[in-house]
C-alpha cells in the first residue's frame, strides 16, 4: 500500500481526477439546456438528457395528425362516384364501378409521402392515380361507355382538388403550427430546435406547392366533369 501514499503517484492522480471534474463541469455548462438528470456513482458519472423522449413526444404527435389525415382522406374518397347515380340509378354494376374507382384511392389515402411525390412531380402523380382508376373499371365499359382514359383522368383530377389537396394543406398547417408551439418552449434543447426548424421549413414549402396545384386551370377544366369549374361572380 505504500505505493499509493507515495505523493508523487498522488500528484498524477489528483491531476487527472482534477480534470475530469472539469471535463465534466464543461459538459454539464454545454449540454445545461438539454440535461435532464445527473448521475454520479463510484464508477463516475452519467449525464443523461432529454431529447429522445421530447423527440419522440413530437414524432407520436405528427403521427396522429398523420393518421387522422389518412383516415380523412379515405373516408371523403369512398363517399365519391365516378358514375353518376342518377343517370344510372343504383343498379349493382354501377354502385360496383364506383366501389372499384374508388379502390386505389383508397389505397393512396394510407401513403404517407403524398406531400414529397406532389412536390417532386404531380403530373406523373396524377397520371399514375389515372392509371390505376382505368385498369380498375374498365371491365365496366361495355354497360357503361362513358368509363374512358379520359373520364378516369378527370376523376383522378376531382379527387385530387376535392378530397386530397385541402386534407394534405391542413396536415400541413397543423404541423407547422405545432413545431412553433414546441420552438417557443424554452426548455427544447438546441438539437431539437434545429431539427423542427427544418420540419418546418418543409411543410411551409409543401403547403406553397398545394396552393400552386389548387389553382391550376388545368387540372380544374379536367375535374370540371365531377366538379363544375366555379366562375367568378358577374360571369356567365
Amino acid at each position: 500500500m505504500k505505493e499509493f501514499l507515495d505523493p508523487h503517484v498522488l500528484i498524477p492522480l489528483a491531476v487527472i481526477v482534477g480534470s475530469l471534474s472539469t471535463v465534466a463541469i464543461t459538459l454539464i455548462i454545454v449540454l445545461r439546456d438539454k440535461i435532464s438528470n445527473v448521475h454520479v456513482s463510484r464508477t463516475g458519472f452519467e449525464i443523461r438528457t432529454d431529447d429522445v423522449p421530447v423527440w419522440n413526444r413530437i414524432e407520436d404527435k405528427i403521427d396522429r395528425i398523420d393518421s387522422s389525415t389518412c383516415k380523412t382522406i379515405r373516408k371523403a374518397t369512398t363517399a365519391l362516384m365516378i358514375l353518376d347515380i342518377e343517370k344510372n340509378g343504383m343498379s349493382t354494376e354501377a354502385m360496383l364501378i364506383n366501389e372499384k374507382a374508388n379502390q386505389p384511392l383508397v389505397y393512396a389515402a394510407y401513403e404517407n409521402h403524398h406531400t414529397r411525390e406532389l412536390d417532386a412531380d404531380a403530373d406523373a402523380y396524377l397520371a399514375d392515380k389515372a392509371s390505376d382508376i382505368f385498369a380498375a373499371v374498365r371491365i365496366g365499359e361495355t354497360h357503361f361507355p362513358e368509363l374512358t382514359e379520359e373520364n378516369s383522368n378527370a376523376f383522378a383530377c376531382y379527387w385530387f382538388k376535392k378530397v386530397l389537396l385541402p386534407n394534405l394543406r391542413r396536415a400541413c398547417v397543423e404541423k407547422v403550427a405545432y413545431y412553433t408551439s414546441q420552438l417557443e418552449r424554452s426548455a427544447a434543447s438546441n438539437t431539437i430546435k434545429e431539427m423542427l426548424i427544418v420540419r418546418r421549413k418543409k411543410n411551409e414549402k409543401y403547403i406553397k406547392r398545394i396552393d400552386e396545384l389548387a389553382v391550376r386551370q388545368d387540372i380544374a377544366e379536367k375535374s370540371s366533369i365531377f366538379y363544375p369549374v366555379q366562375t367568378k361572380r358577374g360571369e356567365s
